[in-house]
């Protein structure tokens, strides 16, 4: 039933007010946040939101304090993506992944400044601050919030992918320079400008459709 469709023409048995206060009325209806318990705003009471604010800025202290943890498992990651992607004998020692090229190992070692922990600074302490001012429903930030670390992971992993193939493919060192400084940087940039883009787009979804909606 399209409510805004319908307005145009009055019913004969009632004044043109009456039929928009109807209207209005049956739109309401149909609106999601009306029609049944909405389940964002069921998670919006009691500690809910402080807990998750407080939760986001405890995961960014510990993405520093356990910042060798974080180093290990992309660096595992890593190998098992060198592996899928034909360099069949990599692997990691801590966060260093090594795989040979030409009879030779080589590799490279994943740090802090490598990994996603710096990228996901700003969308962990966006979610916070969010959440704590209640601009946004709790599942709305968790969405925007699982989107974009989940799109940050994977170019970072994309871009170590392509670092490892390059140095088995122009050799060590000129690999590294060429992946590591030119498409490396791109692929990261690309992917935390697309991160940030769809952590407003779940942020703001519906936002101004439905503001537009309630004021024609």
């Amino acid at each position: 039933m399209n409510v805004r469709g319908r307005r145009g023409a009055a019913p004969a048995d009632g004044t043109s007010a009456e039929y928009e206060a109807q209207a209005q009325r049956a739109f309401d209806a149909l609106d999601p946040r009306w029609v049944a318990p909405d389940r964002a705003a069921s998670l919006d009471v009691g500690l809910v939101r402080p807990v998750l604010a407080l939760g986001s800025l405890a995961v960014l202290v510990a993405l520093f304090v356990l910042a060798h943890r974080v180093q290990e498992t992309e660096a595992a990651v890593s190998a098992a993506l060198a592996r899928a992607a034909g360099l069949s004998d990599a692997h990691h020692l801590g966060s260093v992944v090594l795989f040979s090229v030409q009879g030779n190992w080589t590799g490279y070692q994943v740090t802090l400044g490598c990994t996603v922990a710096f990228l996901i600074v700003p969308f962990f302490a966006g979610t916070a601050v969010l959440v704590s001012i209640r601009r946004v429903p709790v599942l709305r930030a968790l969405a925007g919030l699982t989107t974009a670390i989940t799109t940050v992971v994977a170019f970072n992993q994309l871009r170590l992918l392509t670092i490892a193939l390059g140095m088995a493919t122009w050799g060590p060192d000129a690999g590294y320079s060429y992946t590591h400084v030119f498409v490396g940087t791109t692929i990261s940039t690309f992917g935390v400008v697309l991160a940030g883009v769809a952590y407003l787009g779940v942020l703001l979804r519906g936002t101004f459709t439905r503001a537009g909606a309630h004021h024609e």
